[in-house]
């Protein structure tokens, strides 16, 4: 009899661990084995960082005069296809408590966003008998955003009447980042990039030469005068430049550049002698730098970024 107990409990306890780390969204349910379908938030994108406890998604929006609507939807997912009913959710405001919980587990800094940010422009929602969403919109005034903050707008989901609320997906968090003056996509018009040996011997491979013509550089916000710099190749198209990510390049107030990098030992700094400069007339960057300058150096010469486009 001790065995058979001791067997039950071992399964239990396996069952309970196994439940725990689950998410009930609706890759991970198992329509043959689900006891019933969650009411939860669809994700409207990527997660940010994946493993939080509650789940973010980044935004980026221009400063525009008339408010900008984001679309959110709501989900009945498992095993039923579609709800056997129309089904009412109650949406809201989440709590300060999952920002906080949020920031403490990523070392981040959001805050909530102010009231007069954005207008939440329903507080319930219908799943159509049939259908498996609904949608509501949210209005952001982005031309009240100030460029360095970084808000939050928790969401919540409060009632439904039918289904199971979500216990990973009916909390989310939206982190809306104000674009700033540079943010966005740059063609790569002119530039050399170098690979050495050693301080001071090229290496004369595949990836050193022209960057002219490369794909698109991205760069994000990331405060008032600063952005990351996303999707640097090698020459000729030769793959992503690695190892000193993210970059960020610095606008001062002379329209002069300054650059660092995340990776700290690769001592990424602009090159002595060589200007880095922005022209808001033309919306181009004239950029040198270089790092590892004790080792395998590599310098970028003569990078010229032009705006192309906003980035979505």
């Amino acid at each position: 009899m001790k065995k058979i107990f001791n067997r039950t409990l071992a399964m239990l306890v396996a069952v309970t661990a196994l439940t725990s780390c689950l998410k009930d969204d609706s890759t991970v349910l198992d329509p043959d084995k689900s006891v019933g379908n969650v009411i939860e938030f669809a994700n409207p994108k990527d997660i940010s960082v994946h493993g939080s406890t509650t789940a973010a998604y980044i935004f980026s929006y221009d400063n525009v005069p008339t408010p900008t609507n984001q679309t959110i939807s709501v989900s009945y997912s498992g095993p039923e296809a579609v709800a056997p009913k129309d089904i009412e959710v109650e949406i809201g405001l989440g709590p300060q408590s999952v920002i906080t919980q949020y920031n403490t587990e990523q070392n981040g800094s959001m805050i909530m966003m102010p009231s007069d940010k954005y207008v939440i422009n329903a507080t319930k929602v219908v799943i159509p008998k049939g259908k498996r969403t609904a949608s509501f919109t949210i209005s952001f005034k982005t031309s009240t955003f100030v460029v360095g903050d970084l808000y939050a707008l928790p969401l919540q989901i409060k009632s439904a009447s039918h289904g199971i609320i979500s216990g990973n997906f009916s909390n989310i968090i939206l982190n809306v980042i104000p674009k700033n003056l540079w943010d966005g996509i740059y063609s790569v018009e002119a530039g050399t990039i170098t690979r050495y040996t050693n301080p001071t011997t090229p290496a004369n491979d595949a990836l050193s030469g022209s960057m002219a013509g490369n794909p698109d550089v991205t760069l994000q916000t990331k405060t008032a005068n600063s952005v990351t710099v996303v999707g640097l190749n090698w020459a000729n198209k030769g793959g992503g430049v690695g190892g000193v990510d993210p970059i960020t390049m610095t606008i001062n107030a002379n329209n002069t550049l300054s650059f660092s990098s995340g990776v700290t030992t690769t001592l990424l700094k602009e090159t002595t002698g060589r200007t880095n400069t922005y022209d808001p007339a033309t919306k181009t960057f004239t950029i040198n730098f270089d790092w590892n300058p004790a080792g395998a150096k590599r310098e970028v010469v003569g990078l010229v970024l032009k705006y192309k486009a906003s980035r979505p």
